[in-house]
C-alpha cells in the first residue's frame, strides 16, 4: 500500500500520495541537480556531508589505459575529498535485489586504478561548465570558503584517497528492499576502508506540488566505521620506527616525495609512495616503507624501492624506465635484492638509508620527475 503524508496549510490538511518515479533517469537527474538529496546530515549527524557532482556516467576501464568498459551513474566527492560512487535503480528494477551489488563492487575494484585526480579535476570543470555552474563557486561552497578555495589541496587529497582505495558506495532507489539493506550492513562491517550506504528517496505528490523524502540506510554500521585496522598517519609511523636515525631517514624520503608531487598512500602497517604518470592511467608506485620487524605488502620490510612489473609489458617505455632506475641499486652493498610475484626491487635498512640518504633522495626525485614527464606512446593508426 502506498504511503501518504499530509501538508498543513491555511485551508487545512492536503494529502500527498506516494508515487514512484516515472523512470530511473528522472531520479538520476534529480540527484545530479540536487546532490543534497543524498542527505549528508543523516550520514554524519553533526558533521554533514556536502557534495559536488564530478559528472554523470563516469567511465571506468577494467585495465588501466584501456577504453572504458563500464560507467557509474554519478561520481561525487564530499568535503573530505572522498570519491563517492552512486548507482541508481528503481524499486521495480529486478537488478536492485542482487545484480546492483556486484555491479557497484566491480566498479569500485577498478576505479582506483582507472581514475586519476587530475582527470577527475578536468572532468569536474567541464561538467560544471556544461551545467552552467562555476567550478570555483561550487568548490567554495563545498569547502565553505569565503575566499578562493584551496582546490589544489582538495584534489591532492582525492589522489590520496584513490591511491588507498578509500571510497564510498551509495545504492539509491525509491525503495530499498530488505535483502539490499542486509547486504549494505554486512559490507560495512567487512570493508574498513570503504563506506557503503543505501539512500531511499520517496516521492509524494499532491495539488501543491512534489515532496521528496530521503532516508539513509546503514548509517549505524558505517559511522563510525568498525576499528578493525589502525589507520596510520605520518606522526604515528615515525613514532613506530623507534629510533631517531630511522625517523630522520624516513622524513627525508617523505619530504622529497611530497616536494616532487608524489602521494603518500597510508595503509594499516606502512605506506607506499606513488606518482601520476601520463603514460599510465593511474598512479605508479616506486617505494614502500614499513617499521622494522613489520612484514608488509608481499613481505616487504623497511624501505623498499620496487616496481610492479607485471602491470606492464616489456616493450613499454614505462617498464624500461623502471628497469633502468632499479639498476642503479645493483652496485650498492647496503641494498638487498627483493623479489615477489610480479615485483622486483631493493630493500634497505633504515640505518643504511640514513648513511646514504642524499644518494637515495636524489634517485627518488629523479624517478618521480621522469615518471611525471613520461608521455603516452602514440596510438597506432
Amino acid at each position: 500500500m502506498a504511503e501518504r503524508i499530509y501538508s498543513r496549510g491555511e485551508s487545512g490538511l492536503e494529502p500527498l500520495k506516494e508515487q514512484p518515479f516515472a523512470t530511473e533517469d528522472e531520479l538520476q537527474r534529480l540527484i545530479a541537480e540536487h546532490p543534497e538529496l543524498l542527505d549528508g546530515e543523516q550520514m554524519r549527524p553533526g558533521d554533514p556531508r556536502r557534495w559536488i557532482l564530478i559528472t554523470r556516467e563516469q567511465g571506468i576501464a577494467d585495465v588501466p589505459g584501456a577504453h572504458d568498459r563500464w560507467s557509474v551513474d554519478h561520481l561525487i566527492i564530499d568535503q573530505d575529498a572522498m570519491p563517492t560512487l552512486v548507482e541508481v535503480k528503481q524499486s521495480s528494477n529486478t537488478e536492485i535485489r542482487r545484480t546492483v551489488v556486484g555491479q557497484l563492487l566491480e566498479y569500485a575494484a577498478h576505479a582506483a586504478q582507472a581514475w586519476s585526480a587530475d582527470e577527475l579535476r578536468q572532468t569536474f570543470a567541464e561538467s560544471a561548465g556544461a551545467r552552467g555552474r562555476d567550478p570555483e563557486s561550487e568548490l567554495a561552497a563545498l569547502l565553505q570558503s569565503d575566499s578562493e578555495p584551496d582546490s589544489d589541496q582538495l584534489w591532492k587529497q582525492v589522489a590520496t584517497n584513490l591511491a588507498a582505495s578509500r571510497l564510498r558506495l551509495l545504492f539509491v532507489a525509491d525503495e530499498i528492499p530488505d535483502p539490499l539493506e542486509q547486504v549494505v550492513k554486512f559490507l560495512n562491517e567487512q570493508m574498513p576502508e570503504i563506506e557503503v550506504l543505501a539512500v531511499e528517496i520517496k516521492q509524494f505528490r499532491g495539488a501543491s506540488g512534489q515532496v521528496l523524502v530521503p532516508r539513509v540506510i546503514g548509517r549505524t554500521s558505517a559511522v563510525p566505521k568498525p576499528n578493525k585496522r589502525r589507520k596510520l598517519t605520518r606522526e604515528v609511523f615515525l613514532q613506530d620506527l623507534g629510533s631517531e636515525v630511522a625517523r630522520s631517514a624516513a622524513e627525508r624520503i617523505f619530504d622529497a616525495a611530497e616536494d616532487s608531487g608524489a602521494v603518500l598512500a597510508w595503509g594499516s602497517r606502512g605506506l607506499s609512495i606513488r606518482t601520476p604518470c601520463p603514460a599510465w592511467r593511474g598512479l605508479v608506485s616506486v617505494a614502500w616503507l614499513f617499521p622494522p620487524k613489520v612484514s608488509g605488502w608481499h613481505g616487504m620490510t623497511n624501505l623498499t624501492f620496487a616496481a610492479p612489473f607485471s602491470n606492464w609489458s616489456p616493450e613499454m617505455e614505462l617498464h624500461k624506465l623502471m628497469e633502468r632506475w632499479l639498476g642503479q641499486f645493483s652496485g650498492d652493498d647496503f641494498a638487498r635484492k627483493f623479489s615477489a610475484t610480479g615485483i622486483e626491487g631493493w630493500t634497505i635498512q633504515y640505518d643504511d638509508a640514513e648513511e646514504n640518504i642524499d644518494r637515495l633522495v636524489e634517485r627518488l626525485t629523479d624517478i618521480l620527475a621522469s615518471l611525471q614527464a613520461l608521455e603516452s606512446a602514440p596510438e597506432s593508426p
